[in-house]
């Protein structure tokens, strides 16, 4: 547990850098809700992350179920996960084949690239997998296996990566990697 909380305060650092990206910005008030004062606070986050780790250990295991049910994928196939308020596309998945599963609202993509834009339409954040399942239902995803992520200047890379887009929230399982050349510490604890 202490190893996602370590990712949380590092990544902290990254938003600062990397013009408050959605996901990335999630990453500080995930690690500002970690540290504040008070049982309350206390109480309050325990419940949050218990809430997330459920969800991720449902959809790594709607991810072996979907895998083992894969028949004929469609090619060449873009999935909207999140709008933003005017009905433009905040996050999409883009797959070079993937298997919707209408029934559990989830979808399996191959050779996958998860990207979040700005209003503006510009590029905030990409995630590319091997594969992916994505709930669109809850707006949240697990990247199985080796994971890279890039945001302006950073890179983010490891194995197994959980999102969750409504709660802004991103967790690297292991081997993580974070190498940037606009990074300032200054005044961050890690």
């Amino acid at each position: 547990m202490r190893m996602a909380v370590s990712i949380v305060a590092a990544l902290t650092a990254l938003a600062a850098s990397a013009a408050k990206s959605g996901f990335v910005a999630g990453l500080a008030a995930a690690a500002a809700a970690h540290d504040a004062p008070g049982e309350v606070a206390d109480a309050q986050a325990a419940a949050s992350e218990e809430e997330l780790l459920r969800d991720e250990a449902r959809l790594r295991s709607a991810y072996a179920d979907c895998l083992a049910r894969i028949s004929r994928p469609a090619e060449g196939v873009v999935v909207p996960v999140e709008s933003h308020p005017d009905g433009t596309i905040k996050v999409d998945a883009a797959a070079a084949k993937a298997q919707f599963f209408d029934k559990e609202g989830l979808v399996w993509c191959g050779d996958v690239k998860v990207r979040e834009y700005g209003e503006d339409g510009a590029l905030k954040i990409e995630f590319e997998a091997a594969s992916c399942i994505v709930d669109r239902k809850t707006k949240s995803g697990w990247l199985e296996g080796r994971a890279v992520g890039r945001c302006g200047e950073t890179e983010l890379s490891g194995r197994g990566i959980y999102f969750s887009c409504s709660r802004e929230y991103v967790k690297i399982s292991s081997e993580v990697s974070i190498v940037s050349s606009d990074i300032k510490f200054e005044g961050v604890r890690l």
